[in-house]
Parts: C-alpha cells; sequence; structure tokens
C-alpha cells in the first residue's frame, strides 16, 4: 500500500504544533499557513446563553471538510481521554459538527450547551477536537487503489464558566496557589474555582517537563507532581492565562 502524504495536509500539521506549541511559549505565530485558529483556548461564560464561537481560518489552496465534537479531559494526563465511548453524553456541543471550509476560506464553529448539568459553583474544562479530512478532488476519485490521505486533528481547551466567575481572572488568582511536599511529591493546593494550567514550574533550578505541565490544578482541589532527583528549593511557578499568555512569575519557599 501506498501512502500519499498530501503537502496541504502537511502544512495544516506544522500550523498545529507551532499553534499549540505557543502555549508554553506564548509566542504569536503571525499568518501561519494551512488551517489556523486564533486563540489558544475558549473560555465559555454561562452568561452567553447562545454559546461562544470558534473559527478555523484556511490560508490554503485546499478545501477540508472539518469534523468537530467535544470530549473530556483525562484527568491521570491532561490530555483527550483515550476511554471514551459513544455512549457518554457531553454537557456542550459543536454546530455544524461537520461542514467543509473552503480554500483560503474560514469556518465559524459553535459550542453552546445541550441540558447535560454541570458544576455550578466552578469551572469546566473539555477538549474541543476537530479534525481536518481533505476534500476528495475529481482527479483524486480516480486515483490508484489503496492510496491513503493523512488527517489530522487538534484538540483545544474549553473552559466553561458558571455564573458568578470572572471571564478574566487567572492571572488574579495564580498567587492563591500554594505548595507543599511530601518526600519526593510536590502537593498544589488550588482553593479557587477555575483550573490553572502551569506553563513553567521550577523546584530550585529544576524545571518541571511538559508532561507534568499538562496535569491542571483542578478547582477546589489539589494535584500531585513527581519531583525530579535532586530537586531543592523554593517553588516558582506562571500558569497559562485566558490568552494563552504566561502570567506573572510567583515563588513560594517550601
Amino acid at each position: 500500500m501506498s501512502i500519499v502524504f498530501r503537502k496541504n495536509i502537511m502544512a495544516f500539521g506544522v500550523c498545529v504544533l507551532a499553534l499549540f506549541s505557543c502555549v508554553v511559549g506564548a509566542q504569536v505565530v503571525p499568518n501561519p499557513p494551512g488551517i489556523s485558529f486564533y486563540v489558544l483556548r475558549v473560555i465559555y461564560p454561562e452568561t452567553e446563553k447562545k454559546g461562544v464561537s470558534l473559527t478555523a481560518y484556511n490560508k490554503s489552496a485546499a478545501a477540508y471538510l472539518m469534523q468537530s465534537w467535544i470530549q473530556p479531559v483525562d484527568p491521570d494526563t491532561g490530555d483527550v481521554t483515550m476511554t471514551t465511548t459513544d455512549q457518554v453524553t457531553m454537557p456542550l456541543i459543536v454546530t455544524p459538527p461537520l461542514a467543509r471550509l473552503e480554500a483560503n476560506g474560514e469556518l465559524t464553529l459553535r459550542i453552546r450547551r445541550n441540558g447535560e448539568p454541570l458544576p455550578t459553583d466552578r469551572e469546566s474544562v473539555f477538549f474541543i477536537s476537530m479534525k481536518a479530512i481533505p476534500a476528495q478532488q475529481e482527479k483524486d476519485k480516480n486515483g490508484a487503489a489503496g492510496q491513503m490521505a493523512l488527517t489530522v486533528v487538534s484538540n483545544m481547551k474549553v473552559f466553561f464558566r458558571p455564573e458568578g466567575l470572572a471571564k478574566r481572572a487567572v492571572a488574579n488568582v495564580a498567587a492563591e496557589l500554594s505548595f507543599r511536599r511530601e518526600g519526593n511529591v510536590l502537593i498544589a493546593t488550588n482553593p479557587t474555582p477555575y483550573w490553572m494550567t502551569f506553563s513553567r514550574l521550577h523546584i530550585g533550578a529544576t524545571e518541571m517537563d511538559k508532561a507534568q505541565l499538562r496535569l491542571m490544578v483542578p478547582p477546589k482541589g489539589q494535584r500531585q507532581y513527581r519531583l525530579p532527583e535532586g530537586a531543592s528549593g523554593k517553588v516558582s511557578w506562571q500558569l497559562i492565562d485566558e490568552d494563552g499568555w504566561n502570567t506573572p512569575f510567583q515563588h513560594q519557599n517550601l
């Protein structure tokens, strides 16, 4: 079987990698090729009764079918959960779930609630997953049998904030995190109603790796982090705010 790696699909993949690497570095990639999103996360205040929108921009000369859906966050990894079944009902939906994104065009998706209950005293977090499927051209229909086109799925976090929570709050509450150490485990305590995502987390001169940074600290809860061998000193941290930028550094002695 031959595999056709289409140039435009590869461009989309590069764009996705560039886009989501911006989260940790808080850098913006101007006008990247392929398909891009001009936000790094979606904040959904409950006061937006008709939902919130997310626009995909196609900077390539190829059309795509965009398939979009909501998925839960795996609490153990901070990534998209791999154990979801079709029977799980998510409290958010995306419309349209399948639509054509024209070459050099844009597509606006709407995220809204579907009536399933959500906590009213704290933020909830999900992923919106978007799969770019290359639109079949007439010349492709008569192509060689056994060829396969590469598709790319990108995932973006959606934070649902019930009434009473501020639309912008992360930078203001970053200092409310507290830490304690138990052996080789660092325990972060979050007394606020917001999910907290680290962009950087240091113990003295030792920096936590990206796999650990993906583990968000839940609202009104705790998260444990494995300390690297020999790590010691004060804790320093930055969070990712609503626009994907780093908050100012905070510090605490252990």
